[in-house]
């Protein structure tokens, strides 16, 4: 398979041939394409990682990226879910802090101010003293006085 890019075509790795290919390197290259705002390689890249690789450390670092991406491209919906398979399936895994403070900021651009409350809320109680606990106490602050 292969997906266009604004550099070109480029093959995506078969899953024979991702097995005989360190994870990491894949993620790592995922993670580069990301870096590079090349997002719709990005975005398959991740998906082929989080398929193949469902148990993997980086599995919920390559969801997180996976939203980011999506968001890069406009599509809010997509974003979501992958952020909500962070939470779900990996929920005392290292992005989720990040997670439910993108999916509250998501939430608040599609006008869900509410639902972008109740997240910050459980962020903020999980996450305490976390970066994005206080950047999700000055938005409710700023939001919700």
């Amino acid at each position: 398979m292969r997906v266009m890019t604004d550099g070109g075509a480029r093959p995506i790795l078969s899953r024979a041939t991702s097995r005989m290919v360190k994870p990491s390197r894949i993620y790592q290259t995922a993670y580069q394409d990301f870096l590079k705002g090349r997002y719709e390689m990005a975005i398959a890249e991740f998906q082929q990682f989080v398929t193949d690789y469902p148990t993997h450390p980086l599995t919920p670092q390559a969801y997180y990226y996976l939203g980011e991406s999506y968001l890069a491209k406009g599509l809010t919906q997509a974003a979501g879910r992958a952020w909500t398979t962070v939470i779900r399936r990996y929920p005392h895994s290292r992005p989720v802090p990040a997670v439910l403070y993108k999916l509250g900021r998501l939430l608040l651009q599609i006008g869900r101010a509410q639902e972008a409350r109740r997240v910050w809320t459980v962020l903020i109680k999980k996450f305490r003293g976390s970066p994005e606990a206080k950047l999700a106490a000055q938005q409710l602050e700023r939001l919700f006085p």
